[in-house]
């Protein structure tokens, strides 16, 4: 079975979300590497709403093998050693290697491929949930 990491914050989690990580499985046997506060804070410079115990525990409600994630993500792909990395198309035009602080000769060395899913928007976002909340 092909072994499938995604790793994002899920700041503030929603149907997007998981609509995102059932897409996932579409490649294989997904695994979730959720953000930690810590990393969180140093990335966006502040710490998101819901914080990383309650993120796990609703990824993990959802069925999913979930990683706490405390850096760029290299150390967790290491680890996990997928066969696959998704990452939503919203990062397509950013350099999502060095945001998970590899190169790509460092991927074909461990045979992982990153693969893009094209986001379907449903008209939510963390960011715009959080806007909401703050005003």
């Amino acid at each position: 079975m092909t072994t499938v990491l995604t790793i994002g914050t899920f700041a503030i989690p929603h149907l997007g979300h998981a609509a995102f990580l059932r897409q996932c499985e579409a490649f294989g046997e997904l695994q979730v590497g959720v953000n930690s506060d810590a990393f969180v804070e140093r990335y966006k410079g502040r710490r998101p709403l819901f914080d990383q115990a309650e993120r796990l525990a609703l990824v993990a409600a959802l069925g999913y093998v979930v990683h706490l994630n405390d850096g760029p993500g290299d150390a967790l792909i290491e680890f996990v050693r997928p066969d696959v990395v998704v990452i939503g198309t919203d990062w397509a035009r950013k350099d999502y290697r060095a945001q998970i602080n590899v190169t790509q000769d460092w991927l074909d060395d461990r045979g992982i491929t990153i693969a893009y899913l094209p986001m379907r928007p449903i008209g939510i976002s963390s960011t715009e949930l959080e806007r909401r909340i703050r005003q």
